[in-house]
C-alpha cells in the first residue's frame, strides 16, 4: 500500500501494481528495463501505474541493499574483532617467549586491522 504523496496524513492509496496477481513478473520487467507502456499493456494497467510503482520499487530495492550492506559490514567488523583478539593473544605469547620478531609481526598486523576497521566504519558513514 502506498500513500498519495500529496496527501500527508490521508488514507493509504492502493497501488494497482502492488495488488496485481502478476506483481513478481511486473517487478522483474521494471528491473530488467522493459518499457513502462509495454508493461502497462501486457498486464492491463493504466499507463502511469508502472511508473508510480517503479519509483516505489527503486526506493524499496535501495533500502534493502543498504540493509544488506550494513549487515555485511557488521559481520566484517565482528570478524575484525575476533582477529584483533587472536592477534593480542599471539602477541602476549610471543612476549612471554621473548620473541621480538613475532611480537613485531603481531603489532604490524594489529595496525592493519585498525586501518581496515576504520575503512569499514567510514563506509558505514562513521557509525561505530
Amino acid at each position: 500500500m502506498v500513500k498519495n504523496p500529496g496527501d500527508i496524513g490521508s488514507q493509504p492509496v492502493r497501488c494497482s501494481v502492488c495488488s496485481h496477481p502478476s506483481l513478481p513478473e511486473i517487478d522483474r520487467g521494471l528491473i530488467n528495463g522493459v518499457p513502462l507502456r509495454t508493461l502497462a499493456g501486457n498486464f492491463g494497467l493504466s499507463p502511469s501505474a508502472p511508473s508510480r510503482h517503479n519509483k516505489y520499487l527503486r526506493r524499496q530495492l535501495a533500502f534493502e541493499q543498504r540493509h544488506a550492506d550494513q549487515a555485511h559490514q557488521a559481520a566484517l567488523l565482528d570478524k575484525l574483532d575476533l582477529l584483533e583478539v587472536r592477534l593480542d593473544r599471539l602477541f602476549r605469547k610471543a612476549e612471554d617467549f621473548h620473541s621480538l620478531h613475532i611480537s613485531l609481526g603481531c603489532l604490524q598486523e594489529s595496525i592493519r586491522v585498525l586501518f581496515l576497521r576504520e575503512k569499514v566504519r567510514h563506509s558505514l558513514g562513521g557509525r561505530p
